[in-house]
């Protein structure tokens, strides 16, 4: 098991409340939708899947895109494949996806460029990521430098 979640369970708790804030959130989640992809994240340490879909219309009011925990069937665009451990460093900022993808930590396939052009609106939820930590009390997996 990875240092930051204990389980599978841990991490869709984590990364659901994550994604239900920024996919309803006007600023970021509107710049998101633009990209019209879907993306699929692939984790290891724990293994998980999470699919984020910015192609088809959001299934919740007041979103902007929709978000499944676990195997879903909807294809993907775009996917990234990756140790769970990475991507929680990723959230907070600390890691670069391109030098990932360089040194073989993170493995990427389908429309790349469309999900690097999101890397702009991205950086600007690496503010939200320790906030939604400590809204969740779980200051415990907050992450500096």
């Amino acid at each position: 098991m990875g240092k930051y979640y204990k389980d599978t369970e841990e991490l869709y708790t984590i990364y659901g409340y994550f994604l239900d804030n920024i996919l309803k959130d006007p600023k970021i989640g509107s710049k998101l939708a633009k990209a019209g992809i879907v993306i699929k994240f692939i984790y290891t340490d724990p293994d998980a899947e999470v699919t984020i879909d910015l192609k088809n219309p959001p299934k919740k009011a007041g979103y902007y895109g929709t978000f499944y925990l676990g195997k879903c069937d909807i294809e993907a665009d775009v996917w990234s494949s990756q140790p769970a451990d990475h991507s929680h460093r990723f959230w907070h900022g600390l890691e670069n996806p391109i030098a990932g993808v360089a040194k073989g930590i993170i493995k990427q396939g389908g429309k790349v460029t469309a999900m690097l052009k999101l890397l702009p609106v991205i950086k600007t939820t690496f503010q939200q990521f320790p906030i939604v930590l400590k809204e969740m009390g779980r200051e415990d997996l907050i992450v500096t430098k």
